[in-house]
């Protein structure tokens, strides 16, 4: 397959790397691409290319990714895509310390700038809420300065999603810098991820400008 004859050590996959694979599992991306084509595994589900690889990869992650890159090289996997669904992470650097940016974010205008305006419930620990764009959800993690993580459901999906929240400090050398990351898991379809990107983009170009006081 020509795929493997462009993969090098550095290359990766379902976000491994080769030589991070081949030290875990005795071949890197191209070797165990060539292996798995060797046993007509194009075409096999996902399912079935762990259950081949069963007898020869001890840890049930490894298998699972070596299985998700495969499908991913030989085009049966889009980006983003997870066994439990699809995820997309979106970031932004703010001219403020992570304290000030947490502060406006988990503030009520800050909420209602990303979240939207509630017509149920409340943001808390344990808490569900609704939004008045139908979107329903629960806060599973609050840590005050750092992260929220939440179910996350628009009325036309069937399943929660899951989204984080995160605020850190910048690692930029310029001091008083912050990043908001968003980071949205268990999306149902590839059209769904590329729709959450660009409105979590969108959220924080509004979050910016409340930053910046533009």
């Amino acid at each position: 397959m020509a795929i493997k004859e462009t993969l090098s050590s550095t290359d990766q996959l379902a976000k491994l790397s080769s030589n991070a694979l081949k030290a875990k599992t005795g071949r890197n991306w191209a070797e165990w691409i060539e292996w798995l084509d060797n046993l007509k595994s194009d075409g096999k589900t996902h399912k079935e290319i762990v259950a081949v690889l069963a007898d020869h990869v001890g840890s049930t992650w490894y298998r699972q990714k070596i299985a998700l890159g495969y499908r991913e090289a030989t085009g049966q996997r889009q980006p983003g895509e997870l066994l439990s669904g699809y995820e997309v992470g979106v970031s932004r650097t703010v001219p403020v310390p992570a304290a000030k940016a947490w502060e406006i974010i988990s503030s009520e205008a800050g909420l209602a700038t990303w979240l939207g305006a509630l017509t149920e419930g409340r943001v808390g620990i344990a808490e569900t809420f609704k939004t008045e764009d139908g979107i329903t959800g629960t806060i599973t993690v609050l840590e005050p300065g750092s992260h929220f993580r939440m179910a996350w459901k628009t009325e036309y999906w069937r399943n929660n999603s899951t989204l984080q929240v995160r605020v850190v400090g910048s690692k930029s050398k310029t001091a008083g810098k912050s990043v908001i990351t968003f980071h949205h898991e268990q999306l149902p379809r590839a059209a769904d991820r590329d729709a959450m990107k660009r409105h979590w983009q969108e959220k924080l170009s509004d979050l910016a400008e409340i930053i910046t006081g533009k």
